[in-house]
């Protein structure tokens, strides 16, 4: 999907600075600020911060050992760059092809998930393997890892803040039920109006961002003292940049 978009994306020919005027300095009508909050709701999810503090414990690193954590965060940082840029990258190319496919047109208006498939194939063709299964493949796949982040977060913050102690398959089945069932049961509940569930998808990302101040500030209220982090404790310039973003985060999210 992400190598179809990037084709869609040099086929549309879109212009270069003014992608990069709006993406540093976006200009945002009433009508746009929920899809923007929305934008950076499902990129940077909240769980996620839960999800790679679980993962750093993953490796088995001794953590008296400055080097071997010196290490290890190099690592984690790579993976956690490549984690933002590529899907960063894929939200950019697709809004960019269908801003650029069908602002303006009558079609415009009725675009959503369900069909956003069938307006690219007849736009852009398919060729070898139409776009249109390539954006139902997308959908699935982006659906898929979405439930299983948020099932393992889940998972890790019931064992560990709350000690749960039970047996794996146990532990997978409730936490993974409270994630899945109240999904099925909305998206069978709303099955009945396309419309309706991309408005409720819209609304879910706007709830993921105004969640991320709560899983921010106690990471970053952690990192900075050294008596929990000791050398590794981030310095002034991160913690700036980190409450400077939070504080962004929650205006926009009043401001929505």
């Amino acid at each position: 999907m992400a190598w179809s978009f990037a084709w869609m994306f040099i086929k549309t020919k879109p212009n270069g600075k003014d992608i990069i005027i709006g993406v540093l300095v976006p200009r945002l009508s009433s009508r746009e600020i929920s899809q923007a909050v929305g934008l950076v709701g499902c990129v940077i999810t909240p769980h996620n911060v839960f999800l790679h503090s679980a993962l750093v414990q993953s490796r088995k690193i001794d953590p008296h050992k400055e080097y071997q954590v010196r290490e290890a965060l190099r690592y984690y940082t790579i993976e956690s760059t490549m984690a933002l840029v590529v899907p960063f990258m894929i939200n950019l190319f697709v809004t960019t092809v269908f801003a650029k496919g069908f602002y303006g047109t009558k079609e415009a208006g009725n675009i959503g998930l369900e069909n956003a498939g069938h307006f690219l194939q007849e736009k852009f063709g398919g060729g070898f393997f139409p776009i249109l299964y390539i954006w139902g493949i997308g959908l699935l796949a982006a659906g898929t890892s979405s439930t299983i982040t948020g099932t393992y977060a889940g998972q890790f913050i019931m064992s560990g803040f709350l000690n749960w102690r039970l047996k794996k398959w146990i532990r997978a089945l409730i936490t993974r039920s409270f994630a899945i069932v109240p999904t099925i049961t909305i998206a069978l509940y709303f099955n009945a109006s396309d419309s309706a569930l991309d408005v409720l998808n819209e609304w879910l990302n706007v709830l993921q961002s105004i969640q991320i101040p709560f899983a921010l500030i106690p990471l970053v209220t952690l990192v900075s003292k050294e008596q929990v982090m000791g050398v590794f404790k981030i310095g002034p310039r991160t913690q700036v940049i980190c409450l400077t973003y939070t504080a962004y985060s929650i205006s926009s999210d009043y401001h929505e």
